[in-house]
């Protein structure tokens, strides 16, 4: 398995439309402005929302970035959370999905959305690789009909995937786990790691991987990527474990798919990482 697809399958991620504004006069008082939806930090900061400009102009605003004026087609991504504004100019065709990651509590969904940059916007124009994802899109968004939500949810994880290649592809990711896949000597030893979490990895060994000294390899490490390597180990199997954990399987197993010898020994190092033991962190799960 190539290394991206590695990473999106240790991901869970779940995309919901929430606005669809079709071309056309508009009713109510300014409904052509909407604010990111009112969510809780725990929510916001695993979620990302994602617009798509069908035709018309759209104008978006959020802390930190300058202002951004859209022509459709286009798309734009907010990785970091929903605290932006978008404004529909005239009769502008938009449409908006919140994705949520629910690896959050082990930090490790939400790696993956640092390592995008605060905004994404790509015009739509000539991408051949989004062509059919975003003709299947345009094509739902008409008017309601039977399973139209289900399809564009379905769709819009889709099109995140494919927007998150398309910028490993373009080489506009400088730090983070997609900079630390596409550097030659640190993508190897993320791909072992993602591959096999159940390995006996020490740092000597993690080196060798990459040709490189422990001394050099966990500067460069650090550099790219944005923490220790042994601590991305670990970020990376509590993921895991949160996600075996949720599909049913029991502690003893999980303790060993994810790299621990004993159940004492993972609970130890879960309870660290997340701030309550497996069972606890389960029942928290099911109420939730």
């Amino acid at each position: 398995m190539d290394p991206l697809s590695t990473l999106f399958d240790r991901f869970s991620f779940n995309a919901r439309l929430i606005m669809r504004n079709s071309p056309g006069p508009h009713r109510g008082p300014n409904p052509s402005t909407i604010d990111a939806p009112e969510v809780n930090a725990a929510v916001a900061a695993a979620c990302c929302t994602l617009y798509l400009i069908h035709e018309g102009e759209a104008v978006f605003s959020a802390p930190d970035t300058p202002p951004l004026q859209v022509t459709g087609p286009a798309l734009v991504l907010y990785p970091h959370g929903m605290r932006q504004r978008m404004q529909a100019v005239g009769a502008a065709a938009v449409s908006c999905a919140a994705i949520l990651f629910e690896d959050s509590e082990s930090d490790a969904g939400n790696s993956l959305l640092l390592a995008l940059p605060a905004r994404v916007h790509i015009p739509l124009a000539g991408m051949a690789s989004l062509s059919h994802t975003l003709a299947l899109l345009f094509t739902e968004t008409g008017p309601p009909s039977p399973g139209q939500d289900a399809i564009l949810g379905r769709m819009c994880d889709v099109l995140l995937i494919q927007v998150i290649r398309h910028e490993f592809q373009q080489a506009r990711v400088d730090s983070g786990v997609l900079a630390g896949l596409a550097d030659r000597q640190l993508g190897p030893v993320l791909g072992a790691m993602h591959a096999r979490p159940d390995a006996s990895w020490q740092l000597q060994g993690l080196a060798a991987l990459a040709c490189m000294s422990r001394a050099a390899f966990s500067e460069r490490f650090r550099t790219v990527v944005g923490m220790a390597p042994m601590e991305y180990l670990t970020r990376w199997r509590m993921g895991l474990a949160c996600r075996l954990l949720r599909e049913g399987m029991p502690v003893k197993v999980v303790c060993g798919q994810a790299g621990y010898r004993s159940p004492p020994a993972f609970t130890r190092a879960f309870t660290e990482h997340v701030g309550v033991s497996p069972r606890a962190w389960l029942r928290g799960f099911a109420h939730a």
